[in-house]
């Protein structure tokens, strides 16, 4: 007898690991990938087959490359074609070579400030709405980041233009289903608002400074305007004076 209570003294104060149930959650897919998906294929197979992207960022490894995609890169390097890259900034990239140029400027002979730009016979002036003297002086960062120059805050890849001919049909039907307008909740009144807003309506008609003022029926000291957009949100949605009276 000693020795089964001894046996429950020993015993581990940790409970059994009970195994938690599965999760019920509702799993949302669209129908349209659903119903053109492939069970015997990987997920990054059937987006590939699809026409989706499995990942935003680039791939770092894990992916055997083709014998045709090796050669296309290499001709690309030689060629100096960059890779489109879908995320890319359009219009970025780094110029290879720089003009350069000499430019004629007037000075002030008395304090030496530079007073205006000479511009040689047949140039195009650049766009100065602020009348700036040194603005054709400066260097076209602004003009080489849209024509190919480099951006030290965005990608200096080539910016990515789709071809409309390689999409595929269900990379069209998600587009189309995607620029559907989306359906405008309208939040509905409750029982009490209602009953409140026709109470009002009934005692003072449209005089909204009235219904502000009564402490009885607006206890919670509604403001005029809040009060004018209930009552306009209550005859919006069917109510009427007549049906209050």
């Amino acid at each position: 007898m000693g020795r089964e209570i001894q046996k429950k003294k020993n015993r581990s104060g940790i409970q059994k690991v009970r195994q938690k149930p599965k999760s019920k959650k509702k799993i949302l897919g669209n129908a349209v990938i659903a119903e053109n998906w492939d069970k015997n294929q990987t997920l990054e197979q059937n987006y590939k087959r699809l026409g989706l992207a499995t990942k935003l960022n680039k791939y770092t490894g894990g992916r055997d490359l083709k014998a045709e995609d090796v050669k296309r890169q290499r001709e690309e390097e030689e060629l100096g074609i960059r890779k489109k890259d879908p995320l890319a900034i359009g219009g970025t990239g780094k110029q290879e070579k720089i003009d350069i140029s000499e430019a004629q400027v007037e000075r002030d002979p008395e304090t030496g400030q530079i007073l205006r730009v000479v511009e040689p016979e047949g140039a195009q002036r650049k766009p100065n709405p602020l009348n700036d003297p040194l603005a054709d002086l400066d260097s076209d960062e602004s003009d080489e980041e849209g024509e190919g120059g480099f951006n030290q805050h965005a990608s200096n890849a080539a910016p990515f233009h789709p071809d409309t001919g390689a999409r595929t049909d269900v990379v069209k039907r998600l587009e189309q289903e995607a620029s559907r307008p989306a359906k405008k909740h309208v939040p509905k009144q409750s029982e009490g608002e209602r009953a409140f807003v026709e109470e009002l309506v009934a005692k003072y008609g449209d005089d909204y400074t009235a219904m502000a003022r009564d402490m009885k029926i607006n206890y919670m000291q509604r403001s005029e305007g809040d009060l004018k957009r209930r009552v306009k949100k209550w005859r919006e949605s069917g109510g009427t004076v007549e049906a209050a009276n």
